[in-house]
């Protein structure tokens, strides 16, 4: 029931705020691979492929990938996306909808340690769990932030001229995902390995490959 209380205000609030508006992302499909916007999701291989920018080469991250949705967790990521979250999200979930509504319910799954993300540079690809830095064994969802029911509609619903670090729910939604971002051993984020990580500004392509079901 708090739950369903939860999801109520946040409704009610992101009317009132006049802080969203309309996601958008056009969809096309040729010979079982489809495009949401920027990302591309091949439904034979069950691999989702999107492009992205090194931003960060050293030091601590929250998340080794972002794509734009959460405007505050940019700066504490590694490699940047031109795509957007609900682009993923949707490719996601045509791929596994069960993985996926687990992994964005925060519900750790043990088949979401067999989805492989991969960055391919300069014609190689390299296991992204190698460009960093972790004693613990970390999946898909340690790596990209893959959204939250309870604050998507506000802040997958913002337009890039709106900074939503400024509405109501901002602390509350911040407070909220720093707990969730704690792993078992008591870790939040990791440091970049500074002996695999690519250069600043390394244009790279993301590559996410989910089980065989």
């Amino acid at each position: 029931m708090r739950k369903i209380y939860v999801g109520i205000f946040l409704i009610i609030l992101l009317l009132l705020t006049g802080c969203a508006s309309p996601v958008e992302s056009k969809t096309t499909e040729v010979q079982n691979v489809f495009t949401f916007g920027n990302v591309s999701v091949n439904r034979e291989k069950l691999e989702i492929r999107f492009y992205a920018t090194v931003k960060k080469n050293e030091g601590w991250v929250q998340h080794l990938l972002y794509l734009h949705g959460y405007q505050w967790l940019e700066e504490q990521s590694a490699i940047v996306s031109d795509a957007r979250l609900p682009e993923l999200q949707h490719g996601f979930a045509m791929l596994d909808w069960e993985l996926w509504d687990e992994l964005w319910q925060g519900i750790d799954n043990e088949k979401a340690f067999d989805v492989k993300v991969y960055i391919e540079y300069d014609g190689k690809q390299f296991r992204a769990n190698t460009l960093i830095d972790a004693v613990d064994e970390i999946h898909i969802g340690d790596m990209i932030f893959l959204g939250c029911p309870y604050f998507d509609a506000v802040a997958l619903g913002t337009t890039a001229e709106v900074d939503c670090v400024i509405c109501p729910v901002f602390p509350l939604e911040q407070e909220a995902l720093q707990k969730r971002f704690v792993r078992e051993n008591g870790e939040s984020g990791y440091n970049i390995n500074t002996r695999m990580m690519f250069d600043t500004g390394s244009r790279v392509e993301v590559i996410i490959k989910l089980p065989q079901r």
